[in-house]
């Protein structure tokens, strides 16, 4: 997700400098096919679980607020968890996932995270790679997708 950003940034300069900003264009395609070939990563793995299909209805699913380790910005995410992964989309009109975290990469159980963040119904997820917060809107939810991610731990 950050590189994405990043990409966005760079083209974004490129499209405001003109030909002149042309020494890093290498670089720039480079991003963009990395970024290219995760999106259709993402893509075949939904596909393969079955979120795209009549299974998807069958999958926890809901909105959360997201902050990931390398950024200080929280976005807005329809999240899906089938199969020990948790898609994220940008909504939940959205066909195609813009990320996935796999859960059996997370490393210790989800903890509450209301004095970290200030923010009630906050969960903090260790995926591997530093604390994921998530804010979820309801306390049900919350409760839900900590049973989901307890249960994939479990049989993991």
């Amino acid at each position: 997700m950050l590189r994405l950003s990043l990409a966005r940034n760079i083209i974004a300069m490129a499209r405001m400098f003109g030909p002149s900003f042309s020494p890093i264009q290498p670089e720039v395609a480079n991003m963009l096919s990395q970024i290219n070939e995760h999106r259709k990563e993402t893509a075949v793995l939904a596909e393969n679980t079955g979120v795209m299909s009549d299974k998807y209805y069958q999958c926890l699913q809901g909105y959360t607020s997201i902050q990931e380790p390398t950024s200080a910005f929280w976005k807005r995410r329809y999240f899906v968890v089938a199969e020990n992964t948790m898609f994220l989309y940008t909504n939940e009109c959205s066909r195609v996932p813009t990320d996935y975290l796999e859960i059996g990469t997370i490393v210790r159980s989800p903890r509450d995270a209301e004095d970290e963040v200030l923010m009630p119904h906050s969960l903090a997820v260790d995926f591997g790679s530093g604390d994921y917060y998530m804010y979820f809107d309801t306390l049900d939810m919350m409760r839900a997708f900590q049973g989901e991610i307890s249960k994939s731990i479990e049989a993991a």
